[in-house]
């Protein structure tokens, strides 16, 4: 499936890519984030904890994140599983960050994401509406991280 999301932040874009930068901080912005641990190849493990309709899941892999600030671009790739329930996720994302003007960041995000096991039997709208839930609660969050700091 793929996902397209504009989100504005009424903050500089340096302090928006200050909290995108701490990968660990930025992951406490989504909700049902459980860990983030930093490893040493510089990649991340990961669990996040998500109720998608009926069933719960716990998803525990890996995450690369990769930013190139004079393009303007933040991506990040993940792979995660919950093997007691048989569900995965493969997700490539890439959020290009531009200044609408001073004070003010534009974020363009943009995903694909392939659902395996009972994760992809739910069906496209239901994991469309979490998603957009779940886009839509970091984008709270990061906003009230920008303007606490």
């Amino acid at each position: 499936m793929k996902f397209s999301y504009d989100v504005t932040v009424d903050a500089p874009q340096d302090r928006v890519w200050a909290i995108l930068s701490d990968v660990p901080q930025a992951a406490s912005l989504m909700p049902g984030v459980e860990s983030v641990e930093e490893q040493p190849d510089g990649t991340y493990l990961g669990a996040v904890r998500v109720r998608v309709g009926p069933i719960g899941f716990t998803l525990t892999g890996r995450v690369e994140v990769e930013q190139d600030r004079e393009a303007g671009t933040w991506r990040l790739r993940a792979r995660a599983d919950d093997r007691r329930v048989g569900a995965g996720v493969s997700s490539s994302v890439e959020t290009v960050i531009s200044e609408l003007s001073p004070g003010q960041t534009q974020m363009r995000v943009g995903a694909d994401v392939s659902f395996s096991g009972r994760l992809g039997q739910l069906g496209q709208p239901l994991i469309k509406k979490k998603a957009d839930d779940m886009v839509q609660e970091f984008a709270e969050g990061l906003k009230r991280a920008v303007a606490s700091g």
